[in-house]
């Protein structure tokens, strides 16, 4: 038994760290898009293009919940790495972590669920 739990801790372990590599590009990216569009919505505003900048503070808006969302991400990814080690159960934790392999990665877009094993149209 403990052979195939120390396997299992092992994929756990692997699973968090990709999926914590996964969270760290995902932040990056949505930091350049909160970025990108503060930048849109100021030089709207300098130019006086009053019809825009209503388009582009939501924009903003929306790309800095996009950020919290995958920071709040980043930070769960790393405390399901490092906790459990403080912890009596350790390996038990990390091979339950094991399951994440199995998890299909389901994004939102627009509203409507999308399968990203499928090529989209």
């Amino acid at each position: 038994m403990e052979p195939v739990l120390f396997i299992l801790a092992f994929a756990g372990v692997s699973a968090l760290l990709v999926r914590l590599g996964r969270a760290v590009f995902v932040l990056l990216h949505r930091s350049g898009q909160a970025w990108l569009a503060g930048e849109t919505a100021k030089r709207r505003h300098e130019h006086g293009d009053i019809t825009g900048l209503s388009e582009a503070a939501a924009r903003e808006r929306s790309a800095r919940l996009a950020r919290r969302i995958a920071a709040l991400e980043l930070a769960l990814w790393l405390a399901l790495l490092v906790v459990p080690p403080f912890t009596p159960w350790t390996r038990e934790i990390y091979a339950a972590c094991a399951v994440l392999w199995l998890l299909i990665r389901v994004r939102v877009q627009h509203g409507t669920l999308v399968d990203l094993r499928r090529p989209g149209p």
